[in-house]
């Protein structure tokens, strides 16, 4: 039975939040992370939970939040058994519209921060000789991902490949998106403004169900991919074995169309 984790992006209101409540319930003691300590407030009077800053964009923060959970590690005699990257931003804007600087700070967060905390965690994770359950974000990060866990079975260490349906989180409650005068989307702006905050599917699981679900796929040895959350299940059966001209078509009208293109099931690995 793993005995600690860790969890990055645990704001209140997030699925790293219902993650550790899930782990800490299952018994676990686990490390929550997030870039501000003070978003984690509600999470700070669970026993056998301890708040770590850890900003997975900034190779200093990293560091430092490597040296407090192997301190404490130490201190209770335990290693580290199972990393959920769950830390993520959301970026919605018509491909021609998007920032270059924008993407490239997304890509720090959702991609470049899943590697290098995974890296930095390793040897805690080495050290274990359990299992892990790595949580991301974008396209790229699932290749990467299968790839690592194949990399990582002569260690007896899991990697689980986590996709994610829709979620009622707040991760894209502050998207404020505009369009340039001139873009070729602007007949398109409200619509566009709907998915970036998320409102354009009504049908969402509750990041507690969700991760109970999750937890027990950590805690039960499951491994490779692994669909979770509100529509998944579709979404995989369709992008398997729908054809591309049937998705198209599905993806133009309506909210089926929304929930066939949900947003979130990419933030987290596809």
């Amino acid at each position: 039975m793993p005995r600690c984790a860790l969890v990055t992006g645990c704001s209140a209101g997030g699925i790293g939040s219902a993650l550790v409540e899930e782990l800490h319930a299952q018994g676990l003691r686990v490390y929550a992370t997030a870039r501000s300590p003070a978003k984690m407030d509600h999470l700070a009077k669970l026993p056998n939970v301890t708040l770590v800053t850890l900003d997975v964009a900034d190779p200093a923060s990293i560091a430092a939040a490597v040296d407090t959970v192997r301190q404490d590690l130490s201190s209770h005699g335990d290693s580290l058994d199972v990393l959920i990257n769950n830390a993520g931003q959301s970026l919605v804007s018509p491909a021609l519209d998007t920032s270059i600087d924008k993407a490239k700070s997304l890509f720090d967060v959702n991609f470049w921060g899943v590697i290098a905390v995974t890296q930095a965690f390793m040897p805690l994770l080495q050290a274990a000789q359990n299992g892990s359950a790595y949580n991301a974000s974008k396209a790229a990060l699932m290749s990467w991902s299968e790839t690592l866990r194949l990399e990582l079975q002569p260690f007896n260490i899991r990697v689980i490949s986590l996709v994610t349906g829709s979620v009622a989180t707040n991760v894209m409650s502050h998207s404020e998106l505009t369009l340039p005068e001139n873009s070729l989307y602007q007949k398109a702006l409200s619509e566009i403004q709907l998915r970036g905050v998320g409102k354009d599917v009504s049908n969402k699981s509750a990041p507690a169900a969700f991760a109970r679900e999750v937890v027990k796929d950590v805690l039960g040895g499951a491994t490779g991919p692994v669909w979770r959350g509100a529509m998944a299940s579709m979404v995989k059966f369709m992008s398997t074995y729908m054809p591309t001209s049937v998705l198209d078509r599905a993806m133009k009208g309506g909210e089926w169309a929304g929930q066939v293109a949900v947003k979130e099931h990419c933030t987290d690995i596809s």
